[in-house]
């Protein structure tokens, strides 16, 4: 059960908890990673059919944790699969959320290499970025979401902004023809695409912490429906900006899309280091909710304070970010983080579900 009622959430900030755990690394990679598997501008239909999976695979989710009313997925695995699987799937989420948190830590690293601190060695940046994400997870839930409720709008405002400049760029020709070479170039682009939805499954946590988990599934789904219209726009936009054969090549396209904005009589330029600003945050708000969500787990496993976990998961954070060597490592890194996440977040709790509802029909019968 939850110990301290002060820590209920909104539905509100449980919708922007499931929005900044899906934004991030994805609004700068997934315009690569989709136009290299299509090979077609009608990319973005991928993104729309992915992002449809997306809600299915939380619908299940929201439902297994509405089963177990105030419980957080670590604390009511057991009673559906018994005590030694149930840890076992504990662990596995943990491992998810800690490989997750150095996924982000070292690709924040790396975009801040190459476009700000080319000088600055991205040991020092991950460390720095680290330690900041724990004074806040330390403080608990409520303030961590509360921190995020009071800078979305801000953020939504300045992506907006800069996604509105680069129309300057933007060629509708590029995008064109719809469906031009079939679905299947479509079809081919849905498994990269749905790797970016990623991060709705914090509702296994968050479910617990709300003040009306009736609301769970609406709020889980504005949250993707949101993020669904972000990418989309996104994605529009790169590709009618750079063509699909160039952001084929790019290793951060929406990066290049920020460059190339030129706008007559504005006195600002290098509009890519506000992007990297506003960037750098989303990404620190996947990594806070990963690193908390991780040392909850082990806290509720071994029924022990969160404060000892969160320092404790640091060092296995910062070998995850520099496992990688380069920046194509990075990448197959984020391969794995996406495969294992796939399991977490979309066939383990469609399992979970089916082995819980049959228990409880027998339970009923009974």
């Amino acid at each position: 059960m939850i110990p301290n009622p002060q820590e209920k959430i909104t539905s509100i900030q449980a919708s922007i908890a499931v929005i900044m755990g899906i934004l991030g690394v994805g609004i700068i990679t997934l315009p690569r990673t989709s136009a290299e598997a299509a090979q077609t501008p009608d990319v973005w239909l991928s993104v729309l059919i992915s992002g449809c999976i997306a809600m299915v695979a939380a619908f299940f989710i929201v439902k297994l944790s509405q089963m177990f009313p105030n419980k957080t997925f670590y604390q009511f695995s057991h009673q559906v699969v018994g005590k030694p699987f149930g840890y076992f799937l504990n662990f596995v989420v943990i491992f998810y959320f800690t490989m997750l948190a150095g996924f982000e830590v070292r690709t924040m690293g790396e975009v801040i290499r190459m476009y700000l601190l080319d000088q600055t060695p991205i040991e020092v940046t991950s460390l720095i970025f680290m330690s900041v994400g724990v004074y806040l997870v330390a403080a608990g839930v409520n303030p961590l979401l509360k921190l995020f409720e009071l800078y979305f709008p801000v953020l939504l405002f300045l992506f907006l902004l800069m996604f509105a400049l680069s129309f300057t760029t933007f060629d509708f020709n590029n995008i064109r023809p719809l469906l031009g070479e079939g679905i299947k170039p479509v079809l081919k682009g849905i498994k990269p695409t749905a790797l970016s939805y990623i991060g709705f499954e914090v509702m296994f946590i968050f479910t617990a912490y709300m003040e009306k988990p009736k609301k769970a599934i609406i709020t889980t789904f504005i949250g993707i429906g949101f993020s669904i219209a972000i990418y989309m726009i996104v994605l529009i936009l790169v590709i009618g900006a750079l063509t699909v054969e160039e952001v084929r090549l790019l290793t951060f396209p929406t990066m290049e899309l920020v460059k190339s904005i030129e706008v007559k009589g504005l006195f600002l330029e290098r509009f890519e280091t506000f992007f990297i600003i506003i960037w750098v945050i989303t990404t620190f708000t996947t990594y806070t909710m990963a690193l908390y969500i991780a040392s909850l787990g082990l806290s509720q496993t071994f029924n022990k304070k969160r404060s000892h976990f969160i320092f404790g998961l640091l060092p296995f954070i910062y070998i995850f970010s520099m496992y990688p060597t380069d920046i194509n490592g990075v990448f197959k890194y984020g391969d794995y983080v996406g495969n294992l996440g796939i399991f977490v977040a979309g066939i383990m709790p469609l399992l979970l579900w089916i082995i819980a509802f049959i228990r409880r029909e027998r339970n009923a019968k009974s």
